[in-house]
C-alpha cells in the first residue's frame, strides 16, 4: 500500500470489508441476567429493565459484569448490580447490588485494571424531583449528575466507598490504562452529547476532566483504545446513522476534529478495545437510527485503518410498522480479554414499548482469528 493511499484511508476512516484484519468464531453463549418482571408500573418490579453492561476481567482471572437494574430508565429506585464468572462467562453467579444511592439513578458502570487494583466507575443522579428535594436545582437534572469512582485491591470482593471524580459528566464504557500509566475513563456531557476524558497521571488520586470533543452528529458514550506513540482512538455515539471517531496523539491532552467513516452505525454505544496481540476489536450497531437489531464484530490489524469483515454477533428482529421501534434491540456492548487470549461480549437484549420495558443480559464468548 502506497503512503498516499494509507494516508486517504486513514482520513476517510474505515472503509468496509477491505482488509483480511482476522475473523471471530463464537464459541459459547450465556446469559448473564435475566430479567424477572416486565411490567414498568408494578409496585413489586424492581429489576425488570437492565441495560448498558460492562465486563472486565479482574486481577485474578474472574469476570466481573456489571449493568444498571431498575423498573424502568431513570427511575430513582435504579441501581447497578454484578454477576461474577469463574469459568471465562459460560456461568454467572447469581447478581447483586454493587452499588445503590438511595434516592437517586445508578447506572453506566465502566471499569479500568490498574495492575492488582479493579477501579469501578458509575454515574449517578436524579432526572425527576418527585417525590420532592430540598433542592431542585442542584438535587435534580444536570447539576445532580456527577461520577464516581470506587477501587478494589481484592479482585472485586471488596470494594472503597464511592468518590466524585466528575462533574456534570457521563461514564458508559469502560476505561484503559496507557503502557506510560496513565488512566483515561471516556466521558461526555449530556444533552448537549460532548465527548471527553477523565484523566489521571498519579493513579488515581485525581483526575482531569479534558472535554470538548464536537461533531455535526454528535460526541456522546465515547469508547476508547491506545494507539502505538502515545496515541488513542476513540469512536463516538453519534446521530446521522454512521460511526464517527477522534484520536489524540499525546495521551488525551488534545483531540483531532472528529471525522465520519463509512460504516453503518445505529445511535447508540459502541465499543473499541485493543487486544493483548494488537489488533483493534471493534464491536457495534451496524444497523441505520433508529433500530438497533444487528450487533456486529469488526478487526483491524493495521490501527482501524481498515476493517475485516463484519462478524454477527447478536440480531433482534426489526420491530413491525405497528410496534415501538425500541421494541427489539441487540445493543451496548462490552469487551474483556481472557488469559488464553479469547474475548468475552456483553451486551443487553432490550426491549422498551409502551406495554413492557424490559432488559436481559447477554454474553458471548469469541476467539479471535
Amino acid at each position: 500500500m502506497t503512503s498516499l493511499l494509507a494516508f486517504l484511508i486513514a482520513a476517510v476512516g474505515l472503509p468496509r470489508d477491505t482488509a483480511p484484519s482476522g475473523k471471530c468464531v463464537i464459541v459459547q453463549r450465556s446469559t448473564v441476567y435475566r430479567h424477572p418482571a416486565t411490567d414498568p408500573y408494578d409496585l413489586k418490579n424492581l429489576y425488570g429493565f437492565n441495560h448498558a453492561p460492562s465486563v472486565v476481567a479482574l486481577p485474578d482471572g474472574r469476570l466481573l459484569a456489571a449493568w444498571f437494574s431498575g423498573p424502568f430508565e431513570a427511575s430513582v429506585h435504579q441501581a447497578i448490580l454484578g454477576a461474577y464468572s469463574a469459568d471465562g462467562g459460560k456461568t454467572w453467579t447469581p447478581a447483586h447490588v454493587l452499588q445503590d444511592f438511595p434516592r437517586k439513578s445508578d447506572f453506566d458502570p465502566a471499569f479500568i485494571v490498574d495492575g492488582g487494583r479493579t477501579w469501578f466507575f458509575f454515574s449517578a443522579g436524579r432526572h425527576n424531583r418527585y417525590p420532592p428535594v430540598r433542592d431542585p436545582k442542584t438535587e435534580v437534572g444536570p447539576d445532580s449528575f456527577k461520577t464516581y469512582a470506587r477501587t478494589s485491591d481484592d479482585a472485586g470482593r471488596t470494594w472503597s466507598e464511592p468518590r466524585v471524580v466528575g462533574e456534570r459528566v457521563f461514564c458508559r464504557s469502560n476505561g484503559i490504562r496507557l503502557s506510560t500509566g496513565e488512566l483515561l475513563l471516556p466521558v461526555y456531557e449530556s444533552p448537549a452529547h460532548i465527548g471527553g476524558i477523565l484523566k489521571s497521571t498519579d493513579g488515581g488520586r485525581s483526575w482531569r476532566h479534558v472535554g470538548g470533543i464536537r461533531s455535526a452528529a454528535g460526541a456522546g458514550e465515547p469508547s476508547i483504545a491506545e494507539l502505538p506513540g502515545g496515541g488513542v482512538l476513540m469512536v463516538l455515539r453519534t446521530r446521522d446513522g454512521f460511526l464517527w471517531k477522534t484520536v489524540s496523539r499525546d495521551r488525551g491532552e488534545t483531540w483531532a476534529e472528529p471525522l465520519r467513516t463509512d460504516l453503518v452505525a445505529a445511535t447508540t454505544s459502541h465499543s473499541i478495545f485493543r487486544t493483548r496481540s494488537g489488533r483493534l476489536v471493534l464491536v457495534h450497531n451496524e444497523s441505520p437510527p433508529p433500530t438497533r437489531t444487528n450487533l456486529n464484530i469488526r478487526i483491524s490489524s493495521d490501527e482501524g485503518a481498515t476493517w475485516g469483515a463484519p462478524c454477527l454477533l447478536a440480531e433482534a428482529a426489526t420491530p413491525g410498522k405497528d410496534e415501538v421501534v425500541w421494541s427489539r434491540q441487540a445493543t451496548y456492548p462490552s469487551v474483556a480479554e481472557l488469559r488464553d487470549g479469547s474475548l468475552v461480549v456483553v451486551w443487553t437484549d432490550l426491549s422498551v414499548a409502551d406495554t413492557e420495558q424490559y432488559g436481559d443480559i447477554r454474553a458471548a464468548r469469541v476467539r479471535v482469528e
